[in-house]
């Protein structure tokens, strides 16, 4: 379960950590360097560490991070670090959220949201 300070975009950090490049390394370095990719159906990802697709309810999330766009705030991402649910290697997976979101990107963010908040 992630806390809502792991959710919000953090006005306070600036540089390298506020971008989604940053945040995918600093996750590298904690041990979610593997990638999480969307799969053939909505609501799955695939593990690029192991090649399985699973559904996003099964896999565990252990923190997400929300970013804005610094020159267009309607630039919205979300990071999700997570465990595979097969091979347990820890990645990430940056989705769009808002109004401008894929439709792929908003089935999988509201499986991982549900998974997190049961």
């Amino acid at each position: 379960m992630t806390s809502d300070s792991d959710t919000q975009p953090d006005p306070a950090v600036q540089g390298d950590d506020a971008s989604a490049s940053g945040i995918l390394r600093t996750l590298a370095q904690e041990g979610f360097g593997t990638q999480f990719v969307p799969g053939p159906a909505p609501g799955v990802l695939r593990c690029c560490a192991c090649g399985s697709v699973s559904s996003a309810t099964d896999f565990r999330v252990q923190r997400e991070r929300r970013l804005e766009g610094v020159s267009d705030p309607d630039d919205m991402v979300l990071i999700v670090a997570a465990s595979c649910p097969v091979c347990s290697s820890g990645g990430a997976i940056v989705l769009g959220y808002g109004p401008n979101a894929s439709a792929d990107d908003t089935d999988l963010m509201m499986a991982l949201e549900r998974h997190t908040s049961s």
